[in-house]
């Protein structure tokens, strides 16, 4: 911000306030920055006698009352105000707090999606207490979005053009048919043409802007404007609302900044809900493909050793108990001398069993055979266990999807 050459006190009946650096200038007149007499960094607002004609003095001190009365966080408040005289910028001045910068700030240096909706809710907030008050803006652009970095808050500011209810104003302030007050980049098409009426359907026209904006780093104009939907495809819920904000006649817009919120809180539930069916129909389901290799390939026998009254057989691998348990259970073996699988013990890669001198041969040539046999029934086991664990998983993604079918239904079907 340019610095001062030289500093200006302005003096209230109960505060006193330095200001060094100018922050912005319009047509109505200029903003200061400097600090109290209690070293709060403070903004002073001042319509320089200059620059200050009836119809402007009273659309300061029409704004200067509103913003004293308003107690919403999400609208710049005044703490104090006078009249300065004397010295080298004279004229009403009205005191706030000073925010660390404008929206169109932190949009140029960058906004996430995720930080859109939040952002946007806070300007609804404030947009919305202003409404109630009978107050429509009439000049919202990001310019006039003020933001504190410490706790991430937006204030609506500059209320210089707004109109107001009646009860609201100090000095009625009538605009001639002539006077473009608005900003022309943000002004809806009522505010372009003369006799139009203005009402709150005139501020969500410039919030469509902007919210499309947040998005896209675009104001969209015309018809081929730049979709939200193609900077982030999860926020493409938002394209027909902005759609609707911007429509052509105010009363095809949103009525009031409440239905707005409606409209965002159930599009935002739609796509959710839309996007829990996508994921359920793209959800893979594993195939019974079998990947323990003892289901494979049999295992085969390298050696034997018998050894006071006991046989010792050991594979060419460990065996796991899934397999074995399959040799325990499979159909169509044959035994020998009493002693079938069940008989054996198993420890990694070995198997015994006891036997007489004259049983071995006969019990070696037996387990080979057994061999094949169990790796053919834990292959079968692991099928029917996949296929059963697909199934179930199948009606469990049906069910959740015929869910969220119905739920998106009900969603569609009200009406607020």
């Amino acid at each position: 911000m340019p610095k001062l050459k030289r500093q200006l006190t302005f003096e209230t009946p109960f505060g006193f306030y330095v200001v060094d650096e100018l922050i912005g200038e319009g047509g109505a007149g200029r903003v200061f920055g400097g600090v109290s007499t209690d070293h709060a960094k403070v903004a002073l607002k001042v319509l320089a006698d200059e620059r200050a004609s009836r119809d402007k003095r009273g659309r300061f001190k029409n704004e200067t009352a509103f913003l004293l009365r308003n107690k919403h966080p999400n609208i710049v408040s005044v703490v104090d105000h006078g009249l300065s005289r004397g010295q080298e910028v004279n004229g009403p001045f009205y005191v706030m707090p000073r925010y660390d910068g404008s929206l169109r700030d932190w949009m140029r240096e960058g906004l996430r999606s995720g930080q859109v909706l939040p952002l946007f809710s806070q300007i609804l907030d404030g947009v919305e207490a202003a409404h109630l008050q009978r107050a429509i803006h009439r000049d919202l652009k990001p310019e006039n979005i003020l933001h504190d970095r410490g706790n991430g808050r937006l204030a609506i500011a500059d209320f210089g053009i707004a109109q107001f209810n009646e009860d609201l104003v100090a000095t009625l302030v009538e605009t001639a048919p002539s006077q473009r007050l608005a900003n022309f980049q943000y002004a809806a098409p009522e505010q372009r043409t003369t006799g139009q009426t203005v009402a709150q359907q005139t501020d969500i026209y410039a919030l469509g802007l902007i919210l499309n904006e947040l998005f896209t780093g675009v104001v969209p104009h015309g018809t081929q404007y730049r979709l939200i939907g193609t900077v982030d495809k999860d926020f493409a819920f938002l394209d027909p609302l902005v759609q609707k904000m911007l429509a052509q006649s105010p009363t095809e817009r949103p009525g009031t900044i409440g239905e707005v919120k409606g409209i965002i809180q159930r599009y935002q539930a739609e796509a959710v809900s839309l996007q829990r069916i996508s994921k359920i129909d793209g959800s893979v389901i594993k195939s019974n493909e079998i990947d323990d290799p003892l289901a494979l390939e049999p295992p085969r026998l390298v050696g034997a050793d018998w050894d006071r009254g006991r046989l010792t057989l050991t594979l060419d691998r460990p065996i796991t108990g899934q397999w074995v348990e399959a040799l325990m259970n499979m159909s169509g073996f044959s035994g020998v001398m009493g002693k079938p699988p069940m008989s054996f013990t198993f420890k990694g890669n070995q198997a015994s069993v006891s036997a007489g001198e004259h049983e071995v041969q006969a019990l070696i040539d037996h387990f080979k055979n057994w061999l094949p046999n169990a790796t053919q029934t834990l292959k079968s086991r692991i099928n029917s266990e996949a296929q059963r664990r697909e199934a179930q998983l199948r009606g469990q993604l049906q069910r959740e999807r015929e869910e969220e079918e119905r739920r998106l239904r009900v969603l569609r079907n009200i009406r607020i």
